[in-house]
């Protein structure tokens, strides 16, 4: 049986991987300002940021249609007869409702899974899925899997700028000027399905990743080895070097991608985390 796998563009996915693995790419929208673009295809993570730069707006971003999801499906089931699709996490976005609801005329030719994370939380999910079709498993047996494993993807970021949580209406203005004050970087953890405020670390950057990385670390000791995603939108180089040699020998593979415009625009610059499976 020829299957699909395919993901929404919160993936944040980099091209080579997408490339390697032939995962189909559905991209949500994001307005700025008076023009709405298709994320990863017409807009650009370093796109958005030059027009917050200039404008001082926030981005708005929508999921896809529930037309539009039929219209991709229809497509990719041209070359293959099963499409196993990755959407964000369903609290957080109206990705899984349209998705599920495009799929419901497809029966088991299309098999639509909540994530319940977002960014490369869904990536791992999505390269196992791609590691078990090349195994040869059945579907049914690959979204079973998959739906169990949603329960152990550890997904966490340190925000290094509360500005974009304050334009969003995340945080206070009291709040983003006493963090700022404080050299304050909280910690933001998917657990069930939704974002929560973890630990806030105090102090500069580089060091607060360091200890980040350290720390979760130490609260997952019983990890899958295979691989672990450090995933970012513009930060200083030297501190995602940093990050990778904190992981070395820890994992398999580390696998770097910059997050897309849609994450980058709830999240803001000098974003940061580690995304990995536990046993």
């Amino acid at each position: 049986m020829r299957i699909r796998i395919s993901a929404d563009s919160t993936v944040d996915l980099s091209q080579e991987l997408i490339d390697k693995y032939n995962i189909a790419i559905m991209p949500l929208w994001v307005t700025l300002g008076d023009e709405t673009k298709l994320d990863g295809v017409e807009v650009s993570t370093d796109e958005l940021f030059k027009y917050v730069d200039k404008t001082g707006e926030l981005p708005k971003t929508a999921s896809p249609s529930i037309v539009s999801y039929q219209e991709f499906y229809d497509k990719l089931l041209k070359d293959c007869d099963c499409v196993i699709h990755f959407v964000v996490s369903g609290m957080l976005s109206s990705c899984y409702s349209n998705a599920s609801k495009a799929a419901e005329e497809y029966g088991e030719r299309v098999f639509v899974i909540d994530s319940r994370s977002l960014s490369t939380g869904i990536a791992l999910l999505v390269l196992n899925a791609c590691d078990r079709v090349n195994e040869g498993m059945e579907p049914a047996k690959i979204v079973e899997e998959c739906k169990l494993l949603t329960k152990k993807v550890q997904a966490s970021f340190v925000l290094g700028d509360l500005n974009y949580m304050h334009k969003g209406g995340r945080c206070s203005g009291a709040m983003r000027l006493s963090a700022k004050f404080l050299r304050i970087k909280p910690e933001i953890t998917l657990a069930n399905g939704e974002m929560k405020v973890g630990k806030k670390f105090m102090g500069k950057l580089n060091k607060v990743v360091e200890n980040y990385v350290d720390e979760t670390m130490a609260k997952y000791p019983n990890y899958d080895r295979k691989r672990v995603f450090v995933t970012h939108t513009p930060i200083d180089k030297e501190i995602v070097e940093q990050v990778k040699v904190q992981l070395q020998g820890k994992f398999d593979e580390i696998l770097e991608t910059q997050a897309g415009a849609t994450i980058s625009s709830h999240c803001g610059l000098d974003t940061l985390g580690i995304l990995f499976i536990t046993k």
